[in-house]
C-alpha cells in the first residue's frame, strides 16, 4: 500500500509562535495530490491539522508501526521547527511552549520520529520537512525557522529519503499564503513537471531537484536538501500529472520566443542586424525591472504566483474546480506562461462560511471549535451554492465583505429517465413549463416514483419542495406535506436504498443503480430525480459526483435524465464573493489575484464560457452545449415566457424548512456502542476514555429527538458484561439522560469487537417495530470484527439503513464496512472521538429533524 501521513500546525497556543497561514493549504494541497489516482495514486492519506504533541506522537507512531513490508510510506511536517538547549531538533505542535527547557516536553522529538522510523517494516519511507522556527521576512514572506538547524543528521536511517524546505543554517519561507517548499513540490507533483527524465514517473531524485530549482527562483536565501541513506533502486513518488496547456492556436509568440528563433536560425524571425541591439534592450528592461514577482519573472519560469482559497460548497467543488483550472490557464497565456494565481477550492457547508465570517474566523470562548480546523482556512474568495447563501449574512464587519457579484444561475427542474420519457410519450409542451411541480410529481411518483436530496441541506430539494408544498400562496399543513408529497418521496427513497443527504448523494446512488440494471429494463424502473440543470447535464455527460462516487461513467442511453422545467419551478443564481482579511493571513498578491478571477468569472468572455462548459448558465450569455439535447437540457429555456426568475428569499424558504421537519417521518434509531477493550483508551482530551466520549455524545444527541421519534442503545463486546442492551427501543420519555448515564457507569470496556454480530441484531431489533418510521442502525467503533464471523449483506439489512461511525484505529477508507453501509442508504464516517459530538449531532439532524 501506499500511505501518507501528513502533520499541519498552523495555530499555536503559545503567543511566541507566529501562526503559519499557509499550513492548512500546504497540507490540503498535498494530500489532493496524493490522493489523485493519476498522480500519487496514494491508498491511505491522513491528515493531522493543529493537534497536540500527544495527538501527533500517537499518529506518527501508529503510522510506522502499522506498516507493512512493502507499503510506501510519505510522512510531511509543515510546522515550526525549533531547538532545545541541548541542541536536539523538535517539532511544535498546538500545544508546544517555547521556553527552551519545556521544548523537550512539550514538542514531537526528531530522534523519536527516527526511531519509530528504523522500527518500521516498511521497505521505503519518504519524509518532507517543510519547517524552522518562525521569524519575519519582508515582502509578505514568514520565516519557518530562526536559528540554524541540521534536519537531515536525526533521520539518517537504512532505506529512508529526507528532503527538507532548507540547509541546516537557512530558514523555511511562506509566501502568499503557502509554504514555499511545499508550493513546489505540490506543483511539481500536480503537473508532471518534476518528471526530469520523462518516463512518466517522478521519483525522489527528480523531486529534489525540481524543488530546489523552483525554491531558488523565489530568490530567497533557502535551499532544500536531500539525504539518503541506503536506497536501492527508485522510490516512485507519483506518476506524472498534468502538463501545462499549449499557447492557442494562431497566438503569435512573445518577443523573447522570436529572438530565441533568430539565434537557432528558424524561419520567420527578425532580420539578424537587428538581433543584437534588440538582446540588449531585453537585458535591460530585464535588469531595471529584477524579480517582480509571478508575472514578471518570465527568464525565471514565473515562479509560483500567489495561492487563493476558495470555499464552495460540496456539490459544486468538482465543477467549479473545471473553472479554476481554466482561469490558471487563461491567465498562464495571457502573461507569457504565468498563471496570475494558484486556486485552492475546499468544501464547506453554507451555515459554516457564514458562522466563520461572521466571526473574523477566530470565535472567541468555543473551546474545542476552531474555523481553521472544523472548516478550513480563512476563505479569500466565496463560491456559494446559492446567492440567498450569501443574504443570509446579515450585518457583518463591513471592510471584511468588499462585494458580491452574481455569475450564473440554473433552473431546478425534474429529471426523468430516458426511457419513462419514450414509454410516456411525453411531449416538448410538457418539458417545456407546460406543467406545475405538483403535476409532474404525481405523474411520475405514481410510476417508479420521485428522489430528491434532504430539503434539511439541499437548497435545489427546498425550492421543489416549495413549489410541492404550495409555493407563495400558501404552504400546505405538515400533514397534508405528508400525505401528498413525503409519502411518496421516502417510499421511492427507501426502495432503492438512496441516501438521506445532499443531491449528489442521491446521484451518486442514481449512477450506481444505472449501471447495475438489466439492459433490458433499464431505465424503465429508475425513479425521476429533483435537481438543478447543471447536476442533470453533468450527471448525463458521465461527469464526477464527489470524491465518495465510484469512477465517472456515463449512463446507458435510456438511463439518461431528461429535464421537465415546471412552470412555478425557481432558479439558482450563483454568486462570487470576494473578502478583505488582514494582511497577516491574506498579502496584497493574494487579494489582487482573487480579485483577477472574480471579474474573470463575471465580466470575460473567457470566463463566462467556462461556467456554460460546467453547466451553468452566465447571466446575459446565450446557452449551447452542454445545454442541449444531447445532454437532456433545452438551451432555450426559458422559452420567452414572461415570469419571475427569482430565487426564492431566505424567509419562503425558512417556512418550507420547518413544514418540512413537521412533516418528516418519524426515526427509529438505535444506537450500537463498542465496549471492547480498546474503548478503554483516553481519547484526543486525555479527560475521558473514547467509550465515555461516544456516551457523553449519545447523551447530549438525545435532545434532538422528537416526540413521534423513538430511540434504544446496546453495547457489544466479547464479555458478557458488557454486551447489553441498556436502552430498549422507545419514545423519548424513556431514553432520559439520567437512566442512561447510570446504566452505562457500570461498564468497563474490556475484550474483543463481535462487530458483526451486532450489526445483525441490531438491524433485527430495528425490524421488530411497525409503522413508517425511518429505520437507522448507527454503530460506533474504534476497531474491525475480531468474532471471525461472516459479514452481513446488503439483504440481510433490508429496510434498515446502516451508519458507521469510525474513531481512532477504525478506518472507512474501501472497508467492507463502508461498501455495506453505502448499500443500505446509510454511510460510513472517519471521525475522531473529540469530533465525534458533531459527528453525531449532524447524523441525528438528519434522521430526527430536531424536537417537535
Amino acid at each position: 500500500m501506499r500511505r501518507a501521513l501528513i502533520i499541519a500546525n498552523e495555530a499555536y497556543t503559545d503567543p511566541h509562535f507566529a501562526s503559519l497561514p499557509g499550513a492548512v493549504a500546504d497540507a490540503d494541497s498535498l494530500r489532493e495530490v496524493l490522493e489523485n489516482p493519476a498522480i500519487g495514486a496514494f491508498d491511505d492519506v491522513r491528515v493531522s491539522r493543529n493537534r497536540t504533541v500527544h495527538d501527533i506522537g500517537r499518529a506518527v507512531a501508529v503510522f510506522f508501526h502499522k506498516a507493512k513490508p512493502d507499503d510506501l510510506l510519505l510522512l510531511h511536517v509543515s510546522a515550526h521547527g525549533l531547538k532545545d538547549a541541548r541542541g536536539d531538533l523538535f517539532f511544535a505542535a498546538r500545544d508546544s511552549e517555547h521556553d527552551s527547557h519545556l521544548i523537550r516536553a512539550t514538542a514531537l522529538s526528531a530522534a523519536d520520529i527516527r526511531h519509530q522510523m528504523a522500527d518500521s517494516r516498511a521497505k521505503q519511507i519518504v519524509v518532507l520537512l517543510d519547517c524552522c522556527y518562525s521569524g519575519a521576512f519582508a515582502h509578505d514572506a514568514r520565516a519557518r525557522g530562526a536559528r540554524a538547524t541540521d534536519l537531515t543528521v536525526p533521520f539518517q536511517a537504512r532505506g529512508h529519503v529526507v528532503i527538507t524546505a532548507c540547509a541546516g543554517t537557512e530558514l523555511s519561507f511562506e509566501r502568499d499564503g503557502q509554504g514555499v517548499f511545499t508550493r513546489a513540490v505540490v506543483e511539481g507533483l500536480r503537473t508532471g513537471r518534476a518528471d526530469r527524465n520523462g518516463d512518466g514517473v517522478i521519483d525522489t531524485d527528480e523531486l529534489h531537484q525540481y524543488v530546489t530549482d523552483r525554491v531558488a527562483e523565489a530568490r530567497i536565501r533557502q535551499r532544500p536538501t536531500l539525504s539518503v541513506y541506503r536506497k536501492e533502486g527508485v522510490i516512485r513518488v507519483a506518476w506524472a500529472g498534468r502538463v501545462p496547456p499549449p499557447p492557442p492556436p494562431g497566438r503569435r509568440p512573445g518577443l523573447l520566443a522570436r529572438l530565441a528563433a533568430v539565434v537557432t536560425g528558424r524561419r520567420g524571425s527578425l532580420p539578424r542586424r537587428l538581433v543584437v541591439p534588440a538582446l540588449a534592450l531585453w537585458a535591460l528592461l530585464c535588469g531595471a525591472v529584477g524579480h517582480a514577482g509571478p508575472v514578471g519573472a518570465a527568464e525565471a519560469g514565473c515562479f509560483q504566483p500567489p495561492m487563493v482559497r476558495v470555499a464552495t460548497s460540496a456539490t459544486s467543488l468538482d465543477s467549479y474546480r473545471e473553472v479554476a483550472d481554466a482561469f490558471e490557464q487563461w491567465s498562464a497565456r495571457q502573461h507569457r506562461g504565468c498563471p496570475l494565481a494558484r486556486l485552492y477550492l475546499y468544501p464547506a457547508a453554507a451555515d459554516d462560511v457564514r458562522a466563520g465570517i461572521g466571526a473574523n474566523w477566530t470565535p472567541p470562548g468555543q473551546p474545542g471549535h476552531s474555523y481553521l480546523e472544523d472548516v478550513g482556512p480563512h476563505p479569500d474568495l466565496w463560491l456559494p451554492e446559492s446567492k440567498n447563501d450569501v443574504d443570509r449574512l446579515g450585518q457583518v464587519d463591513a471592510n471584511l465583505i468588499e462585494d458580491t457579484d452574481e455569475i450564473a444561475a440554473s433552473p431546478v427542474v425534474l429529471g426523468v429517465p430516458q426511457a419513462q420519457v419514450a414509454a410516456g410519450g411525453a411531449v416538448d409542451g410538457d418539458r417545456r413549463m407546460g406543467r406545475t411541480w405538483l403535476e409532474l410529481f404525481h405523474r411520475f411518483a405514481d410510476g417508479s416514483g420521485v428522489v430528491r436530496g434532504d430539503p434539511a441541506v439541499s437548497t435545489p430539494a427546498r425550492l421543489a419542495t416549495h413549489a410541492l408544498y404550495g409555493g407563495e400562496r400558501k404552504l400546505a399543513s405538515p400533514s397534508a406535506a405528508r400525505q401528498d408529497v413525503e409519502l411518496w418521496v421516502d417510499r421511492a427513497l427507501d426502495s432503492g436504498a438512496y441516501p438521506i443527504g445532499d443531491d449528489l448523494a442521491v446521484l451518486c446512488r442514481q449512477r450506481i443503480r444505472a449501471v447495475a440494471a438489466p439492459v433490458a429494463t433499464a431505465g424503465v424502473d429508475a425513479p425521476a430525480v429533483i435537481l438543478t440543470e447543471q447536476d442533470l447535464v453533468r450527471y448525463n455527460q458521465g461527469r464526477p459526483l464527489g470524491a465518495g462516487c465510484p469512477a465517472q461513467q456515463t449512463p446507458p442511453a435510456p438511463e439518461r435524465l431528461q429535464a421537465f422545467y415546471p412552470s412555478d419551478s425557481h432558479v439558482l443564481f450563483r454568486s462570487v464573493t470576494r473578502l478583505h482579511w488582514p494582511d497577516a493571513v491574506q498579502s496584497p498578491a493574494v487579494r489582487a489575484g482573487a480579485s483577477s478571477f472574480a471579474r474573470w468569472l463575471s465580466d470575460e468572455e473567457e470566463g463566462q464560457q467556462a461556467l456554460l462548459r460546467v453547466g451553468l448558465r452566465p447571466l446575459g450569455v446565450s446557452a449551447n452545449t452542454p445545454l442541449d439535447r444531447t445532454h437532456g437540457a433545452m438551451f432555450d429555456w426559458p422559452f420567452g415566457k414572461v415570469r419571475d426568475l427569482s430565487e426564492l428569499n431566505a424567509g419562503e424558504q425558512d417556512r418550507v424548512r420547518e413544514v418540512y421537519r413537521r412533516a418528516h417521518r418519524p426515526g427509529r434509531v438505535l444506537v450500537a456502542l463498542d465496549a471492547s477493550g480498546s474503548m478503554r483508551e483516553p481519547s484526543e482530551d486525555r479527560r475521558r476514555s473514547r467509550f465515555r466520549v461516544a456516551v457523553d455524545g449519545v447523551e447530549r444527541s438525545l435532545e434532538r429527538v422528537g416526540e413521534r421519534d423513538e430511540f434504544g442503545l446496546l453495547t457489544f463486546s466479547t464479555v458478557a458484561a458488557n454486551a447489553r442492551q441498556i436502552v430498549p427501543i422507545g419514545p423519548k420519555k424513556a431514553a432520559g439522560a439520567g437512566s442512561l448515564g447510570a446504566e452505562v457507569a457500570r461498564i468497563r470496556p474490556a475484550g474483543d469487537t463481535p462487530l458483526h454480530r451486532a450489526i445483525q441484531q441490531g438491524a433485527a431489533q430495528l425490524r421488530d417495530g411497525g409503522g413508517e418510521a425511518l429505520r437507522a442502525l448507527v454503530v460506533v467503533t474504534d476497531g474491525r470484527d475480531t468474532s471471525g464471523q461472516r459479514a452481513p449483506t446488503v439483504a440481510e439489512l433490508s429496510d434498515v439503513r446502516l451508519y458507521v461511525l469510525a474513531v481512532a484505529d477504525a478506518t472507512c477508507a474501501r472497508s467492507p464496512l463502508d461498501r455495506l453501509a453505502q448499500g443500505t442508504g446509510g454511510d460510513c464516517y472517519d471521525t475522531r472521538t473529540d469530533r465525534l459530538d458533531a459527528t453525531l449531532d449532524g447524523l441525528f439532524i438528519a434522521l430526527w429533524k430536531g424536537v417537535d
